[in-house]
C-alpha cells in the first residue's frame, strides 16, 4: 500500500474511508526520512513523517521498514520509531528492517515500540521461536 498511498493518495483515503482503519494497515518503506517505492528502487520526494500525518486521524496503524536496516541483521534504530510515534501517538508503529539478536527487540521494546517484524534473523537461527515467547 506504500507505493498506492504516494502515488494516489486520494485511492489509499478512500480505501481507508470505505473498509477502516481496523482494516488497513499501511505499510511504509523509509530510506532515512524518505518513503522509498516500486520495490525501493525509487526513493520519492515525500518524507515519511508527511506520509503518515496526511492520512490522519483515517489511519491507525502503519508497519515501517527502515529499508537501510532491513535483511542486514546490524540492529534496528529504536530512535528512528520512538520520533514517529513522539510524533504520532494515534498510531500504533510496527517496526521492521535489521532485527538480528533478541537484545535487538529488546532495545525496541525499551524504546516503546510495541510490535516488530522478524524475518532474516529467524531464517539463520538468531533467533529461535521459543526466544519470542512472553517471559521467556
Amino acid at each position: 500500500m506504500g507505493t498506492t498511498a504516494v502515488k494516489d493518495p486520494e485511492l489509499f483515503s478512500s480505501l481507508l474511508a470505505e473498509y477502516g482503519s481496523g482494516r488497513i494497515v499501511l505499510g511504509a518503506d523509509a530510506r532515512g526520512s524518505k518513503v522509498a517505492v516500486r520495490g525501493w528502487t525509487e526513493t520519492s520526494a515525500i518524507d515519511i513523517s508527511t506520509l503518515l500525518g496526511s492520512f490522519l486521524p483515517a489511519l491507525s496503524e502503519v508497519i515501517v521498514t527502515d529499508i537501510s536496516k532491513d535483511g542486514m541483521l546490524s540492529g534496528p534504530d529504536p530512535g528512528f520509531y520512538k520520533s514517529l510515534m513522539t510524533a504520532f501517538p494515534s498510531l500504533t508503529i510496527t517496526a521492521s528492517g535489521g532485527v538480528g539478536s533478541i537484545q535487538d527487540i529488546n532495545a525496541l521494546d525499551l524504546a516503546g515500540v510495541p510490535a516488530v517484524i522478524v524475518g532474516k534473523a529467524l531464517y539463520e537461527g538468531r533467533i529461535r521461536l521459543e526466544d519470542l515467547a512472553y517471559g521467556g
